[in-house]
């Protein structure tokens, strides 16, 4: 399995920017489609590392794996349909503050 991701690491792909909706991410976090389910793996956890011990602070957790926070935004997205139509980038960082609040923060990452 490994290999074959590293392979599509390889494979030319048209750059294209858009910003996605919780519905988009959904969509492609439950597809058939192994590429679209790829891309959405991707999207969470560019999103896990621009914010984490910013917004959400997983600790000393050791041990967290793409597929573990792929489960957690998937999970968060599915529990909370009304708000899919936002901004995924946001909704996935929701399910990770919930998750992994940090002490001593406010809401948008500064300290108290």
């Amino acid at each position: 399995m490994k290999k074959w991701l590293v392979c599509l690491l390889f494979v030319p792909a048209m750059a294209r920017a858009e910003f996605w909706t919780g519905n988009n991410l959904h969509d492609r976090l439950t597809s058939s489609e192994v590429s679209e389910r790829i891309q959405a793996l991707g999207y969470v956890m560019g999103v896990f590392d621009v914010y984490v011990n910013v917004t959400f602070c997983p600790g000393n957790q050791t041990g967290i794996t793409a597929g573990q926070i792929r489960d957690m935004a998937a999970a968060w997205l599915a529990a909370n349909p009304t708000q899919r139509n936002r901004n995924a980038e946001a909704l996935v960082n929701e399910a990770f503050k919930q998750a992994w609040p940090c002490k001593n923060r406010n809401n948008n990452g500064t300290r108290l």
